[in-house]
């Protein structure tokens, strides 16, 4: 137990698309399946607001957790440890989301969470830890539950996104940044990687340097929301397909 949550790892650093990397990847696919397939049974039972409530309480306490290791350590620090990280802030919302059955927050936390989980899940940055230690479990515990949250809003209680979402979360996502930059100048943070690219390979490698690669992040953040959204979008078109293919046929 002293290794699982010591400071110090000896053992194998985590590698990109390792066998653990994979298998930790298709537990999360795994649960998203299960609450794909059984989202009516889970709409219309009992356990609807106990799977909320456990998702929920599962992200704070895994966030807290971490919060409370790094004190305990002597890590915590401001210029890491604020809430201002994009997956941080995605965490408390999507809290928040799943405890009130919000669906205003949820035009929100589904930009966000997707658009901050699944980068962080495909090129994990994990500081040098690896399995089996705290910090991994940490890491795709709480990133996986980030978007198990948003995944459960969507199938079981069917929450719809129009195209105005997309621009209302990019515009919010900016106002945040504003709120940020300040915050990374005063703490010497790199809260939203806005003074720095982070330290894992991302795709922010292949952007340029600082602070050229901030302007074509825009582009990446904005693409990846519409890509987030083109789900919704294409089921609408097959909806108003559908509708008028059966207009037509009661017409007839």
């Amino acid at each position: 137990m002293d290794k699982f949550f010591s400071i110090y790892y000896s053992g194998e650093p985590f590698q990109i698309f390792s066998r653990v990397h994979i298998v930790s990847l298709s537990i999360i696919l795994i649960i998203i399946l299960l609450i794909y397939f059984n989202a009516e049974r889970l709409r219309k039972s009992r356990v609807d607001r106990f799977a909320r409530n456990f998702i929920a309480t599962g992200l704070i306490a895994t966030e807290l957790s971490f919060q409370l290791w790094c004190g305990i350590k002597g890590v915590w620090t401001v210029e890491y440890n604020l809430p201002f990280h994009l997956c941080t802030i995605s965490t408390i919302i999507c809290a928040i989301m799943l405890y009130k059955n919000s669906y205003k927050i949820y035009r929100l936390a589904y930009f966000w969470g997707l658009g901050g989980a699944i980068p962080a899940l495909l090129t994990p940055d994990l500081s040098g830890y690896g399995y089996p230690h705290y910090v991994f479990f940490k890491f795709f515990i709480l990133h996986g539950l980030i978007i198990i949250a948003v995944v459960y809003m969507t199938f079981v209680y069917k929450y719809r996104l129009d195209i105005k979402s997309v621009f209302r979360a990019f515009a919010y996502i900016n106002i945040f940044a504003l709120v940020v930059v300040p915050v990374d100048i005063i703490t010497g943070g790199n809260y939203l990687f806005l003074c720095r690219k982070p330290d894992a390979i991302t795709p922010l490698d292949y952007l340029g340097p600082w602070p050229w690669y901030i302007i074509p992040m825009e582009l990446v953040v904005l693409a990846m929301f519409f890509a987030f959204y083109l789900p919704f979008a294409i089921k609408d078109h097959v909806d108003r397909y559908k509708s008028a293919g059966s207009g037509l046929s009661s017409g007839l």
